[in-house]
């Protein structure tokens, strides 16, 4: 690849409406504050992002334009897991209704996230303490491998493997999208977001009784992991803020 290319051009080859996570985080900031004057310090997040540590990583070794939304509001409540599929389910979306300050709002993310290499690969990235490469999302890419392995593949159930066995069925309808496309890890991750903007939605309508809360804003997007020397982005698909009662 030309070294010339920067590497924002190269996220942006594969994600053209990518923006930094520090950008984002200053979005958000932006609508919830001035747009709709919510007093951020009552916000509760909560979350259903992948439970690899390069999304969840924090502390003060965290160089700081890796630092993560999560440290500018109460909480998080974690609803994801693998690929960052609210698992947590319709209990605990009533939890997080009973978890909002009073008086306060909550801000629910959600989505799967892909790694991008410093060559602009995807699927992969350097993390840190490493030395090779490795890949992201790797429950996806596993999904992935297993869909390939063979034309009737179907997963089985295992209860000391619930969540994989929860994402490949939940990604099974897709699968022929999936393997066909020129990017199947890429296509894997999009029907990953799919699967949970849905789920989400689906399940603060069912439990929209419990949110006695001022505002529900809603963020979805694919987070794209680089090296440490780079900044995190995210490709935002969804962002909404509603009053509770609007449900």
């Amino acid at each position: 690849m030309n070294e010339t290319v920067s590497f924002e051009d190269r996220v942006r080859q594969h994600y053209p409406k990518a923006v930094t996570m520090s950008t984002f985080r200053e979005k958000i900031r932006d609508v919830l504050a001035n747009g709709h004057s919510i007093d951020l310090a009552k916000v509760l997040l909560a979350t259903s992002l992948c439970a690899d540590d390069i999304v969840a990583v924090r502390g003060p070794e965290v160089p700081s334009h890796k630092t993560k939304l999560k440290h500018d509001f109460l909480g998080p409540f974690s609803m994801g897991g693998l690929a960052g599929l609210p698992y947590s389910g319709l209990t605990g979306m009533s939890t997080i209704g009973h978890h909002i300050p009073e008086k306060g709002s909550v801000l629910i993310a959600y989505g799967p996230h892909i790694g991008i290499s410093d060559q602009g690969e995807p699927g992969k990235l350097l993390r840190p303490g490493q030395r090779c490469e490795s890949s992201a999302c790797g429950a996806l890419t596993l999904a992935l491998k297993h869909f390939q392995s063979s034309p009737g593949y179907q997963p089985a159930y295992d209860d000391d493997d619930t969540e994989l066995m929860t994402l490949e069925r939940r990604l099974l309808p897709f699968r022929g999208h999936i393997l066909t496309a020129d990017n199947p890890l890429k296509a894997a991750t999009d029907c990953a977001y799919n699967i949970i903007h849905g789920l989400i939605g689906r399940y603060l309508r069912s439990q929209k009784k419990v949110f006695e809360c001022e505002y529900i804003a809603l963020v979805g997007g694919i987070i794209i992991n680089t090296g440490y020397q780079h900044d995190d982005y995210i490709d935002l698909r969804h962002l909404s803020v509603r009053r509770a009662q609007e449900l």
